[in-house]
């Protein structure tokens, strides 16, 4: 019977490939290959926009966001292709592990897991949150695998989805705005709920996103974590836009942290080829 229920209901709603259409399969043979080179390498996965904001976390992220990597976040955002929350998922667990890995977070410290909110528009539309399940799966993920075991390679545990950011204003759909508009739109729109405040503060946090643009969602997120008390901010997306500079650019990012005593960070600018491993979403 439970082979049979997926069929019958292949019958009514015809599965098709959520990057190219074709029919047949959530996730094509061709458009997984073609995934697979959207990949950014495991050592250049810190991505920068550019112009990199003032105040950007420290950003991982899996891929870029182009071609079927682009569909397909597409589809499963506004489309709901919901089917994709376990592929999307490992993607997200990649570039979380990456950013641990790089994290200076103490092995006793337990850090919070906490994605980006959906304004409350796109909420009512949805009718989920689908960024906080994907993210939950994504730590489930890491958690089986050992990928992020304090013995293991990204030397940290997390807490979470905390659900600890909402909008305290309306926003706009960033979608279609600029650079200065994306920075305008969300300006001092975040802050931590009542609820998550003594949890937020003193512990590092880890922001999860599913696309890195400009960059502005991220700094206000950290603008409003850091105001809450925040120790450490860190942040993974599953693709960043292909407006990233190439490896061999020489530019820096200056962090400004509003904490009492911080300075600013300078960081070089590392992103570049993609490797050929094949991934296939699931």
């Amino acid at each position: 019977m439970s082979r049979l229920v997926p069929r019958l209901l292949d019958l009514v709603l015809p599965l098709e490939c959520a990057a190219c259409g074709r029919p047949g399969a959530a996730w094509c043979r061709r458009c997984s290959l073609a995934l697979a080179r959207a990949r950014l390498q495991p050592d250049l996965s810190r991505v920068y926009p550019d112009p990199c904001p003032p105040g950007l976390p420290p950003s991982h992220a899996w891929g870029r966001y182009a071609g079927p990597l682009r569909a397909a976040i597409r589809a499963w955002k506004d489309g709901g292709r919901r089917d994709l929350d376990g592929g999307l998922a490992r993607l997200l667990g990649a570039a979380m592990a990456a950013a641990l890995r790089e994290s200076p977070w103490p092995e006793a410290d337990r850090g919070l897991l906490i994605p980006i909110p959906s304004s409350r528009a796109a909420e009512r539309l949805r009718g989920d949150r689908p960024l906080a399940r994907v993210a939950g799966r994504a730590l489930t993920h890491l958690e089986r695998s050992g990928a992020h075991d304090p013995q293991g390679p990204a030397g940290q545990w997390l807490t979470g989805p905390v659900l600890a950011l909402r909008h305290r204003r309306g926003v706009a759909d960033q979608a279609g705005l600029d650079a200065r508009e994306r920075v305008a739109n969300l300006h001092a729109a975040m802050v931590v709920t009542p609820r998550a405040r003594q949890l937020v503060r003193s512990h590092p946090c880890l922001l999860v996103d599913d696309v890195m643009t400009t960059g502005s969602t991220l700094v206000e997120a950290t603008r409003a974590l850091r105001q809450a008390g925040a120790r450490d901010v860190r942040a993974a997306v599953i693709a960043a836009t292909p407006r990233l500079p190439t490896a061999d650019v020489a530019k820096y990012c200056h962090q400004k942290s509003p904490g009492p005593g911080d300075g600013v960070i300078r960081t070089t600018v590392t992103s570049g080829a993609c490797s050929r491993e094949g991934v296939v979403p699931r």
